[in-house]
């Protein structure tokens, strides 16, 4: 039941932030006028993204604790760190791409979003994408796999 609710709270919150990042970030060429409504979406979304990441740190705590062996349990953070480098390395090259395509970051003269917050219109798929996502479940999962690990089952009194 602990995978059901892990795979549907993951679903559900990725599902909010893919939304905030397809509908909510203007194109470079366009001009915004309204404000930055991905906050709005991010103050919708935040609970769902809480959640999962509780579900998450659980899931993975009850998984590490229930691993039979210590191979099972090392292949969950191995893996973990691997994952992690992996979406590290991808956000840091999309968010290069980004900055790339609107001229430069808010401190660069000549940018599109130059003197712009650093979280604005134009920039909500920096922040919120697929890869930061991934960094923060990954994150969660990890901690949760190491407090599996430290921290003995304990039996029902």
């Amino acid at each position: 039941m602990l995978r059901l609710s892990w795979l549907i709270s993951m679903g559900i919150s990725l599902f909010g932030v893919l939304i905030i990042q397809h509908f909510f970030t203007v194109k470079p060429d366009d001009v915004a006028n309204g404000g930055n409504l991905g906050a709005l979406g991010l103050a919708l979304v935040a609970p769902f993204i809480i959640l999962s990441l509780f579900i998450t740190f659980r899931f993975f705590t009850e998984s590490a604790r229930n691993a039979k062996d210590r191979l099972m349990r090392m292949i969950y953070l191995v893996f973990g760190f691997a994952l992690l480098a992996a979406f590290i390395y991808y956000a840091i090259d999309f968010s290069n791409n980004v900055y790339a395509s609107l001229g430069g970051d808010t401190k660069t003269p000549g940018s599109s979003i130059y003197r712009f917050p650093l979280i604005n219109e134009y920039t909500n798929h920096v922040f919120l994408n697929f890869y930061t996502y991934g960094i923060v479940h990954t994150l969660s999962a990890l901690i949760g796999a190491a407090n599996g690990m430290v921290k003995p089952k304990q039996s029902p009194q």
